[in-house]
């Protein structure tokens, strides 16, 4: 069995037909963080040692003594023992001061407060941690870090709803004093602003309407995209599209005609306008004299496709085939 310095201090005062003489000089003060201090003595030397219980403190003063002996006898220094004492209860650490509201002082949501501050600017949302929690049970003190971008701001007290109210109220506060600058416009432009911002809320609810609200979020899996897309429309409108785009696809593409490829390209953007889409054609001649054509469905994420062609017509036929059997992939 492992021996501990207390242990080992009694058998080398033992060889001697000694015994160490341990004396408690202080013990604890009556607060909710005790200490407690023992004083051994043998011979002729004195070492005090200090724990949060008598069993931590002894121990700790007969390491000091068996350091004070090594020292006085001129022995090597001692290995680490083997069997520090295990202490139960660490020395407490530094309590953060907590800053107490002012009783005539009125509340203040400041987390909802930081909640629409963050809406209102297309800010990200805060995000709360528990960085500490120190003190005895029945004097628990909380930090929380608020973070909002790159900025951070602790918050100190006695519960954790309290803790993020701090936390939140001093964020806000940085928030404010960074965006007040910003404000040095006259009265006439702010007026305008408002103005403006009235005219935008009111034409909100009918452009929210308008086909472009068919685009999923990018909140989205990838994976289940093609699900979300798909459930857009009802069976017998899936049928349809699905059907008109087959008909589009090319048949023949050895006769291929800028002629021909415009009147695709016209009946492929017909059948997007039923969903509320719209195609972007971009083309980019190679230095192998060879034509690279991408196309870009105008969807959240988007569907893009390119292909290459001996000419720009050849490029663009093999790139809308692509995307056509793409969309009715989805549709499936």
């Amino acid at each position: 069995m492992d021996k501990t310095p207390v242990s080992i201090l009694h058998e080398i005062m033992a060889k001697n037909l000694a015994t160490p003489n341990y004396e408690l000089i202080h013990d604890g003060g009556g607060t909710h963080i005790n200490t407690f201090t023992y004083r051994v003595s043998c011979e002729g030397l004195t070492a005090t040692g200090v724990g949060r219980s008598k069993k931590d403190a002894k121990h700790e003063a007969a390491k000091a003594m068996l350091e004070a002996i090594v020292a006085h006898r001129g022995y090597l220094q001692l290995p680490a023992s083997p069997a520090q004492s295990s202490v139960r209860t660490p020395l407490p650490p530094t309590i953060p001061e907590v800053k107490r509201t002012p009783p005539d002082e009125p509340f203040i949501n400041a987390v909802g407060a930081l909640q629409d501050l963050c809406i209102e600017n297309n800010l990200q949302e805060p995000k709360y941690n528990q960085i500490n929690e120190v003190g005895p049970p029945h004097a628990k003190i909380f930090s929380i870090q608020c973070t909002v971008t790159t900025f951070k701001e602790t918050g100190i007290a006695r519960t954790k709803k309290q803790a993020k109210q701090e936390a939140a109220k001093k964020m806000l506060d940085k928030i404010n004093e960074l965006t007040s600058g910003l404000n040095t416009g006259t009265n006439k432009e702010s007026d305008e602003r408002k103005d403006y911002s009235q005219i935008a809320k009111a034409r909100y609810p009918a452009l929210s309407r308008l086909p472009t609200s068919r685009k999923i979020n990018l909140g989205v899996k990838i994976s289940e995209y093609h699900i979300q897309f798909k459930n857009l429309f009802d069976t017998e409108m899936q049928k349809e599209l699905t059907s008109k785009l087959a008909s589009i696809i090319p048949q023949n593409e050895n006769h291929i005609s800028e002629d021909i490829v415009e009147d695709l390209l016209d009946k492929f953007r017909e059948i997007l306008a039923i969903t509320g889409l719209d195609i972007t054609t971009s083309v980019f001649p190679s230095v192998t004299d060879m034509f690279v054509v991408t196309m870009r469905i105008d969807m959240s994420p988007s569907i893009v496709e390119f292909a290459i062609g001996d000419t720009k017509a050849a490029a663009q036929m093999y790139t809308l085939t692509k995307l056509i059997k793409t969309l009715i992939l989805l549709l499936k």
